[in-house]
């Protein structure tokens, strides 16, 4: 039978094991679902994401699918490339950085795609404002995250000339509107001011029917699937462009809209009179604007699918790049990123392994405890200490020098004492005048002793 110890360490093996192997079931079915990320992210795969179309995209024999997790300015791509922005807030805010790096790449020849975040109604004036402060939170977060030192030394290099002039007063600037209190206003760009330089307004379609008694929450931006429009009839997209070899209606599930399009803006669709998708060329590339994100979805490959209208939308250079940096998926490299890139699976492996057989050895005796054979007769009982430097002596000096060792020792001790040492030289030197047999050591010893004896009193 296995001693106590090791059916412990067994049984504590079995339910690590077993505990280990649930956590990684569970987070891979979580991560293979992917109701963790944002909604019409490319790697959800339930119906609010848009997993089916990319991975339909990377099938393609002529089209490369592929994901950026990296900011605008950072991706640095070597040829035109189509960008796929999906689910995107109409409210959402830029950086120049990213929109100069927007404008660069789509100007030498890529394709933007952009399908809005859906809503059922048109949100009241504190809702927009709500949703603007927002989505202006979120990026300044995320802009913190990014550089949190460099944008503290900056903050403290504005704010030292003030402090040396508390008294001085500012002059009124007429452009004090487009900085807050850090003097980052300018840096952040909303996607109304985008709108403009790209010459067309975000509007909303007029309601069509009441919305069910379920309302949402204050503040919220009302998203279709979640809002009254899918309790009542579903609004139409129908083709205008001439001449368009594209689906001729489409179920709507957006209230957005477009309006006051310059006229480099071309119509695909319109939802009653409202464009909602629109297209236009950018340089020598091409932006595309779509107001509703559910015929990219994956409830729609199954259910609604319109292959004439994404295989226009696409219809860029390839690669294909999903953003998903723009909804907070981004690349942060640690340890288990770099494990995976370089592999070493093996050696956390074998860590793991060797830090189990630490413990084992700490917690199982492999070698048995020594019982010694012997019966109770064979036990020898000790001596105190006098008895033990006796036989010191005895086994250590032989009997005919053992006196000449006394004298060794007398002469080390009274080395201070020259009259005490005297007597004992005097003592020795009367018993080695007598001959070998009539030499008595004991009694010149006694002789030694009781002359050191009186010395001392003396």
């Amino acid at each position: 039978m296995l001693r106590k110890p090791l059916l412990t360490l067994l049984l504590a093996l079995l339910l690590a094991g077993g505990f280990a192997y649930g956590l990684v079931r569970l987070f891979m079915l979580r991560y293979e679902v992917g109701d963790i990320y944002p909604p019409y992210s490319s790697l959800r795969a339930d119906p609010l994401g848009t997993r089916a179309l990319a991975e339909a995209l990377d099938d393609l024999p002529d089209v490369e699918m592929q994901r950026n997790f990296k900011p605008l300015p950072k991706l640095r791509a070597e040829h035109p490339v189509t960008l796929v922005y999906t689910g995107v807030p109409h409210r959402s805010v830029w950086t120049e950085p990213e929109l100069a790096a927007f404008d660069s790449m789509v100007v030498t020849g890529s394709r933007a795609v952009f399908t809005f975040f859906p809503i059922a109604s048109r949100p009241t004036a504190a809702e927009e404002k709500l949703d603007s402060e927002q989505e202006r939170t979120k990026k300044k977060e995320k802009i913190e995250q990014e550089k949190p030192a460099a944008r503290k030394k900056k903050s403290s290099e504005k704010k030292k000339p003030d402090e040396k002039k508390p008294d001085e007063k500012k002059p009124a600037d007429k452009d004090s509107k487009d900085t807050d209190k850090d003097g980052s206003e300018k840096y952040f760009v909303d996607f109304n001011t985008v709108a403009k330089r790209w010459g067309f307004q975000f509007d909303y379609l007029p309601e069509e029917k009441k919305p069910s008694p379920r309302q949402p929450p204050p503040g919220s931006a009302r998203p279709a699937f979640e809002s009254g429009l899918m309790h009542h009839e579903k609004r139409q997209a129908a083709l205008i462009e001439p001449g368009g070899h594209l689906e001729t209606d489409i179920q709507w599930h957006s209230a957005l809209c477009f309006r006051d399009l310059k006229p480099q803006w071309k119509v695909l669709y319109v939802c009653g009179t409202m464009p909602v998708v629109i297209e236009r060329k950018y340089g020598a590339g091409s932006i595309v604007l779509v107001a509703d994100s559910f015929f990219v979805s994956n409830e729609a490959m199954s259910k609604e699918r319109h292959p004439k209208l994404l295989a226009r939308l696409f219809s860029g250079p390839s690669p294909v790049i999903f953003d998903e940096e723009s909804r907070g998926l981004r690349d942060n490299p640690g340890i288990a990123s770099l494990a995976r890139k370089y592999r070493l699976h093996g050696f956390f492996a074998g860590l793991f392994l060797l830090a189990l057989f630490f413990v084992w050895k700490n917690a199982v005796r492999f070698i048995p405890a020594y019982e010694p054979q012997f019966a109770e007769s064979d036990v020898v009982a000790g001596k105190d200490s006098q008895e033990g430097f006796v036989n010191l002596l005895r086994r250590s000096i032989r009997p005919s020098i053992v006196f000449e060792t006394c004298v060794a020792e007398w002469r080390k001790a009274f080395v201070k004492k020259p009259r005490e040492m005297a007597k004992v030289e005097e003592v020795w030197a009367e018993e080695q005048t007598r001959p070998a047999r009539e030499r008595d050591p004991v009694a010149t010893y006694r002789a030694i002793s009781r002359a050191l004896v009186r010395k001392s009193s003396a």
